[in-house]
């Protein structure tokens, strides 16, 4: 491989992944806890606008994608994104789908992506999704990620017919433990028939990855191990920023490089340059589509 990169024009932009709260109405076992809890404070609504408006000073389209946690539990995300609606080019929210149908379809914003947790009741869910599409939303403005949990496998495969029968676009990831020494998944806790059931299933969302001539989604470039990038060089932090749950701000969501500030104290400054990845696996589908080059391979073909 030489070269990856989005297949929308999207490297004159920066995507902030940005992580709302740690407060969230689930406890699922492999969510890490470093990110979720049910106690945490709600960030002040005025801090939450002031960073908005300094993103907004960057100068470049914005593409913002609300998470968490459970970004919709905020008192005031209603508030937040009716401020981000005149200024920021796209704005999706990753979602576990426990507000009303009702509540998704009137909100400002770009896409959904909807999770699906089978600890808790994924019917319900399921049923607000196809409810959300009843109600007007279009299928090339949401997805759901089903998070494979390998002790409700028939679960997971109900739930794929269902949004199967409405077309509704989903990928199938397997779950990440927080547990454990691994460096991507633990797939050892899956039945090998469920594996390879999960592994044959390519995303019904349109490709987003260009590696070199070929177009993959890029939950499927982790699905295939395709995401070994060590020693490439990566425009994280100039196509791409992380804002955790504390305003502190990171490149991407894989931390590479470390801290550049806390957007909420006003201390945070945007890096110029590409930075050499140092990780031995890419495993956020957020941080996969962003511009790298292969340098090995470019200094061979220069000599």
């Amino acid at each position: 491989m030489y070269k990856v990169t989005s297949r929308w024009p999207h490297q004159d932009s920066v995507k902030i992944e940005w992580n709302l709260g740690k407060r969230c109405n689930y406890d699922c076992t492999y969510c890490p806890k470093e990110i979720h809890d049910n106690s945490s404070p709600h960030t002040d609504i005025s801090i939450l606008k002031a960073a908005v408006d300094k993103l907004i000073t960057l100068k470049k389209p914005l593409r913002i994608s609300f998470t968490g946690g459970e970004p919709s539990v905020h008192p005031k995300f209603d508030e937040l994104l009716h401020h981000c609606t005149p200024s920021v080019s796209w704005v999706s929210v990753t979602t576990n789908g426990t507000r009303t149908p009702e509540w998704y379809s009137k909100q400002p914003i770009s896409s959904y992506v909807f999770s699906l947790h089978f600890e808790y009741d994924y019917k319900r869910v399921v049923d607000t999704i196809l409810r959300v599409f009843e109600l007007g939303w279009k299928r090339d403005r949401m997805m759901v990620n089903i998070m494979a949990h390998h002790k409700y496998m028939k679960e997971v495969k109900d739930a794929v017919n269902s949004l199967k029968y409405y077309a509704i676009p989903y990928v199938i990831r397997r779950v990440r433990w927080t547990d454990g020494d691994h460096d991507i998944f633990d797939d050892l806790r899956y039945d090998q028939l469920d594996l390879d059931w999960i592994l044959e299933h390519q995303a019904t969302v349109q490709p987003n990855t260009l590696i070199d001539e070929d177009m993959y989604h890029s939950n499927d470039v982790i699905k295939l191990h395709l995401n070994q990038f060590k020693g490439w060089s990566c425009n994280a932090g100039i196509e791409s920023l992380m804002i955790n749950w504390d305003g502190e701000v990171h490149r991407a969501t894989c931390r590479v490089g470390g801290s550049l500030g806390n957007i909420y104290t006003g201390t945070f400054a945007v890096p110029t340059e590409p930075i050499i990845c140092d990780r031995n696996f890419c495993t956020c589908a957020a941080d996969i589509p962003l511009t790298k080059i292969n340098n090995e391979s470019s200094n061979s073909n220069l000599s």
